[in-house]
């Protein structure tokens, strides 16, 4: 039960952050342009130091090795599953065109970057990030390959192949992760001065990235997406069943239990906001990348302690 208590006490903590990002946007002091800086020095500069600086801190090279197979394992089997998932939402809801491949994404991605590390941080203070470093490298190959490739809307299709979009992949959030893998694995340190400075920097990701997706809300319309049931169905099979799911078989399998908890929460988050930039950027169905993240961050408050409280059984 104690993961569920963690689980719990993390999101009451990220409620009252989220509604501080509400509480900008109704006071003036965020606007729309201010949030889009903030998405930007987050993705390009705050979370690659916080990846960095809590890589080399949290972990040894023997954990990185004795860990290694089988958090790079279940990720891809993570994947398969949640694209799985995907697919067949699709063709149970009949969603066609670019509605459907943007929707698809949208429950293969989940929110690793401003929910998920967190949370995980929570949660497995000592390990998670070493266990987060490997995560990332998976997800933002598959982000970039299969992702993109969803987002593209019909008429770019026969332009554009999985491969072709991996060039991008070279980003300052894996260029961090990289760094951080070599410093475990050659047991560099930084020196104490620089090390805290990082650390300073890196621990502002959590409140900086809440207070974004807060002010986010009060950009959307809530009422467009409330009585769509693909996003309800969402959470019923991506963020409850699909995680349930990868547990069992985890724990099937007989993985180590800190890499199951971290396996199936990563699971359970809720759609990611990269999947709405793509959308916006290959002129695609934004809005439903748009609706799945106002939604599923909502419901997440509900189906992540769920699903924590299910599995400490």
């Amino acid at each position: 039960m104690e993961s569920f208590y963690l689980v719990l006490t993390q999101l009451e903590i990220f409620t009252v952050i989220i509604a501080i990002g509400i509480l900008g946007i109704h006071t003036k002091a965020l606007n729309e342009k201010t949030l889009s800086d903030l998405s930007r020095l987050i993705m390009r500069l705050i979370l690659p130091i916080m990846i960095f600086h809590k890589s080399i801190n949290g972990a040894t090279r023997a954990d990185m090795l004795s860990c290694f197979s089988e958090v790079v394992l279940s990720a891809f089997f993570m994947f398969g599953v949640l694209f799985v998932t995907g697919f067949l939402l699709r063709r149970i809801f009949s969603l066609q065109g670019n509605y459907g491949r943007v929707f698809h994404a949208s429950t293969m991605f989940g929110n690793v970057g401003f929910i998920g590390i967190p949370l995980i941080l929570g949660i497995l203070p000592e390990r998670g990030m070493l266990y987060m470093a490997l995560f990332t490298i998976i997800d933002q190959v598959l982000l970039w390959s299969i992702g993109f490739h969803l987002t593209l809307p019909q008429r770019k299709l026969e332009h554009s192949s999985l491969t072709a979009n991996l060039k991008n992949i070279v980003n300052p959030a894996m260029l961090g992760i990289l760094l951080a893998i070599l410093f475990v694995l050659m047991e560099w340190k930084l020196p104490a001065t620089l090390n805290k400075a990082l650390g300073v920097v890196g621990d502002t990701t959590t409140p900086l990235s809440l207070i974004y997706i807060g002010g986010t809300f009060c950009f959307c319309n809530a009422r467009k997406f409330l009585t769509k049931i693909e996003y309800y169905a969402i959470a019923g099979m991506k963020m409850i069943a699909a995680p349930l799911f990868i547990f069992a078989v985890l724990r099937f399998f007989d993985v180590q239990p800190e890499i199951i908890t971290f396996i199936t929460l990563l699971a359970g988050m809720p759609s990611m906001t990269a999947i709405a930039m793509f959308a916006r950027i290959n002129e695609s169905d934004e809005s439903c990348a748009v609706g799945a993240i106002m939604m599923t961050t909502i419901l997440c408050l509900v189906t992540l302690p769920l699903i924590a409280y299910l599995t400490s059984y």
